[in-house]
């Protein structure tokens, strides 16, 4: 949150003051900002001891005082930046094992940061993705909801929403899966960089899943060959439309290019340290290439990382590859 508040891990209210103070100046800087929003209904002085209270209050609610602090200032960029990389499912903070993951969103899920709108929404996401990392879906659509509700105005956000709730309902009624992403292109348009690149693959992933199940094997896989690739392209997002393509190519019965494009998406996703993403990946070439040396290795590779993630989704996906192979 501040040098002091990244050093020890957890937010504080003493770290993020102390990160103000460092932008503004001093104390009584901050102070006299708050005194300004509320036209100096308050003397700077009264508002200077009511912070220094705060500052003493660890991570309990900050009640009248940081209510007022996070609506004026927010929070600090870098507070966001984790926020948003423990959201965001294309981030590398789900190739970290699901037990340390669920660990660092408790230590960042008090006040201040639990307190801010950014903080609920993103801390929210990342519960969401634990719960489907861990197969619960009933949690996962809780979270959700509440990340739902502070994600107005966040096309990122409300992407992430979005997939997470048409990836639920596609097990259970895939032909409406879709109708859940109806408005992804339009906050897709808002964004751009690598958050554009993977939510965008994401997203096609998700549409080519129900297309595929719906027999459109061919439209699914124009899809994914028509999403940007090239050394600017994120590798989360060239590993995802690699994938996709071996996929279609599997479904053809044309071995050899789907073998090509899942080794593809193996080395896009280890270019980049993704190894859930990698798993999925060796999968697909199990798949492929099931009773072959490579389709075994493969096989076993993913095993392991989904055993070092401690992942019960990747696990069982695992173990569908092995009751494939017969």
């Amino acid at each position: 949150m501040s040098a002091r508040g990244q050093n020890s891990g957890q937010p504080s209210w003493g770290a993020y003051l102390d990160d103000l103070v460092g932008e503004h100046g001093s104390l009584a800087a901050v102070s006299e900002r708050l005194a300004a929003t509320h036209n100096w209904r308050e003397e700077v002085e009264s508002i200077t001891r009511a912070l220094r209270r705060l500052k003493d209050r660890g991570s309990l609610p900050g009640g009248k005082w940081g209510d007022r602090l996070l609506r004026t200032f927010g929070l600090p960029h870098s507070v966001d930046a984790r926020l948003r990389f423990m959201g965001s499912y294309h981030s590398r903070f789900v190739d970290l094992p699901v037990p340390l993951c669920s660990d660092l969103v408790q230590l960042w899920d008090r006040p201040p940061t639990s307190e801010s709108r950014p903080g609920r929404l993103w801390l929210s996401l990342a519960r969401a993705t634990l719960a489907l990392r861990a197969q619960q879906p009933e949690e996962a659509r809780v979270h959700l909801h509440t990340a739902k509700a502070s994600a107005t105005g966040e096309p990122a956000a409300q992407v992430e929403v979005a997939l997470g709730e048409s990836l639920l309902v596609s097990r259970e009624r895939p032909n409406v899966a879709a109708d859940v992403l109806a408005e992804v292109p339009a906050w897709l348009a808002q964004l751009h960089g690598d958050d554009a690149d993977c939510l965008r693959a994401r997203y096609i992933g998700q549409r080519s899943h129900a297309l595929n199940h719906a027999g459109a094997v061919d439209e699914a896989e124009a899809l994914h060959r028509a999403l940007p690739d090239g050394p600017e392209v994120h590798p989360f997002a060239r590993s995802r439309r690699a994938n996709g393509i071996a996929y279609g190519r599997h479904r053809h019965g044309d071995r050899e290019a789907a073998l090509h494009h899942a080794r593809l998406a193996a080395r896009h996703a280890g270019d980049a340290g993704h190894v859930r993403l990698r798993a999925m990946a060796l999968l697909m070439i199990a798949r492929v290439s099931p009773r072959s040396p490579e389709g075994d290795e493969a096989r076993q590779r993913a095993s392991a990382i989904a055993r070092a993630l401690d992942d019960a989704t990747l696990l069982a996906r695992c173990a569908a590859s092995e009751r494939d192979r017969g």
